[in-house]
Order: C-alpha cells, then sequence, then structure tokens
C-alpha cells in the first residue's frame, strides 16, 4: 500500500483560493462599473434639466424684454415681472436704475443671489414641465444693467444684460447642477 501526502489536495485548494478570489474581484469591479454607470446617469439627468430651466429662462427675457422699463426696477412695481432685491417670481435686481437713459449701478456687496441659498428655496422660479428628480429645476434671472450691442462699435446703442442660473437636482439629493448664461437683449425702449 502507498501513503498518499495530500499534496495533490493542497495545490487543489490553493487553485481554488486563488480562483474564489479572482471571483470575488470582478464583481467588485461590476459592482464598481454599475455605480459609476447609475451617477452618471443621474447627472446627465440634472444637466439636461438645467439645460432646460436656462432655456425656460431665456425665452422668459425674449417674451417680457420688449415691453420692459425702469417701472420694473422701481419699488412701486407690482405684478409678477418686477425685478426685486429678494428675486420675487426668480427675477432679481441689486442695484439702482438712475435714469431713463442708460445709468444703473449693481450693488456689488454682499452674497450674489445665485450663492443664496435661502432665495433658492423661496423665491426662484420653477421649471414649469413636471420631471422625475428630486425636485423641481428652478431658475433666477438677473437683471445687470445695460452694455454696449456691440463694444468694438463706437456707437453708443444699448443692450438689456440679464443673468440666467438654472439650478437642476437628479433622482438623488446630491446629485445636482448648477448652470449660468449671460443673456443680452437689444434696448427698444
Amino acid at each position: 500500500m502507498k501513503h498518499e501526502k495530500g499534496s495533490v489536495l493542497l495545490i487543489s485548494l490553493v487553485l481554488l483560493l486563488i480562483l474564489t478570489i479572482v471571483g470575488i474581484a470582478s464583481i467588485s469591479g461590476v459592482s464598481m462599473t454599475e455605480k459609476m454607470t447609475n451617477s452618471q446617469r443621474d447627472y446627465d439627468i440634472a444637466f439636461e434639466m438645467a439645460e432646460a430651466a436656462l432655456v425656460q429662462g431665456e425665452n422668459w427675457i425674449d417674451d417680457y424684454a420688449e415691453g420692459f422699463n425702469i417701472e420694473h426696477l422701481s419699488d412701486n412695481c407690482s405684478g409678477t415681472t418686477c425685478f426685486t432685491e429678494n428675486c420675487n417670481n426668480g427675477l432679481c435686481f441689486r442695484g439702482e436704475y438712475l435714469s431713463e437713459g442708460s445709468l444703473c449701478e449693481l450693488d456689488s456687496s454682499g452674497t450674489p443671489v445665485w450663492q443664496n441659498a435661502a432665495i433658492w428655496e423661496s423665491n426662484a422660479a420653477t421649471y414649469s414641465q413636471n420631471i422625475p428628480a428630486v425636485a423641481q429645476p428652478s431658475y433666477l434671472i438677473e437683471f445687470l444693467c445695460l452694455t454696449a450691442i456691440d463694444p468694438t462699435s463706437q456707437t453708443s446703442d444699448l443692450a438689456y444684460m440679464y443673468r440666467v442660473t438654472a439650478l437642476a437636482y437628479g433622482t438623488h439629493p446630491e446629485t445636482r447642477v448648477m448652470l449660468q448664461s449671460t443673456y443680452k437683449v437689444e434696448k427698444t425702449n
């Protein structure tokens, strides 16, 4: 009779251990890839919603710019198209419009409105379509006074300057995207 020393069993167990480690590592890799894919998808959703809110804000400017005048900046303004320091209805103006012509001064002291969480929570305009996210996208439109239509030209034609800021969330509260654009509209009045 021959006595076995167990070396085959030992080698088999070592190979089985190596295969188990490789299997667990590949499962972890697949799981990590799935998490990254879901995160990217959530970011893409938030980005698309922020873009949609940004476009809605720019469209609002196009729709109301023709009738825009100094009364929309005054303390006596009433209605939903008034630009205020508190950003009612998402319309913001921190400064002073000094004359009907072109004199306008911005108040640059304090936190910019688009960085103020309280304004986003209570006064931002909300995107008009329902979407599957943690919260509806919202936007702020800031009136930034007047600027030359063509800065390289010697003419004094002016345009209204706005900054539109949009904030959107994905399907998780940690995923959020903020986009900004500056928008110039030729002064017609």
